[in-house]
């Protein structure tokens, strides 16, 4: 079946969707990025989703090109196009097309891009070993803004690899902020800890809803900041995100942690999880 794309309001075969050589996109990473899951004939906290865009294209000086409810509309169509059940969609919105300039230009008309990919629900048996590293938060300030300024990420994930891990854990001034792509959360003595959002880390929607679940289940937590140490000495550690919900880490600077085992919060966090996205 032939993937149909989105693209400035059109719907397209995906191998002729073609952006300019000269959107700000390609030449500063003047753009921003959101991916959604569809399942169960909707999007997966979609409203949230939306709204961070807003949030992440205002910071940038940027408008919404969209209406929530058209864009909602648009990624619908998009599902129904290509017959997929359950799904990710990747939407990024450009400042547009202008001469190559440092200076930012007003009132261009802005790229927005939809995409999707066929997406598996993450297996409830959370045994497999993920095995992580340490690495200092070079990134800029503005992490609270999703950017597709990526690159640090990127090889990040690829130093992961190329050491035999799944994923790197940043830190900054002694502290945790987050993984590659994807919010990080700790336990100790029962309580969940994890960053609080500000402009260090992304203001993770999984994360917010796994926040939620966790007081639904009388789980104490609390947004704090907690150091390389703490992570370290943690009886459970788990990552966060769109694509992978509740991810247990095992390992980190090969330090086994809690012998190797998927702690219970984890576990259980990962269920309600599932529920809630079933509902």
């Amino acid at each position: 079946m032939t993937k149909i794309t989105f693209l400035n309001g059109q719907f397209i075969e995906h191998e002729n969707a073609k952006i300019h050589i000269e959107d700000r996109s390609i030449q500063f990473a003047d753009s921003v990025y959101e991916v959604v899951l569809f399942h169960k004939n909707k999007l997966a906290d979609g409203l949230q989703h939306w709204q961070r865009l807003e949030n992440s294209l205002a910071k940038l000086g940027m408008k919404m090109p969209y209406s929530v409810a058209e864009f909602d509309d648009y990624a619908k169509q998009l599902f129904n196009l290509n017959k997929l059940e359950t799904a990710s969609i990747y939407i990024q919105v450009t400042r547009g097309v202008c001469p190559r300039n440092q200076l930012i230009p007003q009132d261009i008309p802005q790229t927005v891009i939809m995409t999707v990919s066929p997406f598996k629900v993450p297996s409830t048996d959370l045994n497999k070993t993920t095995k992580a590293m340490l690495e200092p938060d070079i990134r800029w300030h503005m992490c609270d803004v999703k950017s597709t300024g990526l690159l640090i990420g990127s090889l990040y994930k690829q130093k992961a690899a190329d050491n035999g891990c799944d994923d790197v854990i940043m830190h900054r001034d002694g502290n945790i902020t987050e993984c590659c792509f994807s919010n990080i959360f700790i336990v100790k003595n029962s309580q969940l800890i994890t960053h609080p959002t500000d402009n260090l880390i992304l203001a993770g929607i999984t994360r917010a809803t796994i926040i939620e679940l966790a007081k639904k289940l009388n789980i104490s937590t609390v947004e704090r900041k907690f150091s390389i140490a703490e992570l370290l000495n943690a009886d459970e550690v788990f990552s966060t995100s769109t694509t992978t919900f509740v991810r247990p880490i095992h390992i980190i600077n090969n330090k086994i942690m809690a012998d190797g085992k998927t702690g219970n919060i984890a576990q259980s966090l990962f269920n309600s999880y599932i529920n809630y996205i079933n509902q």
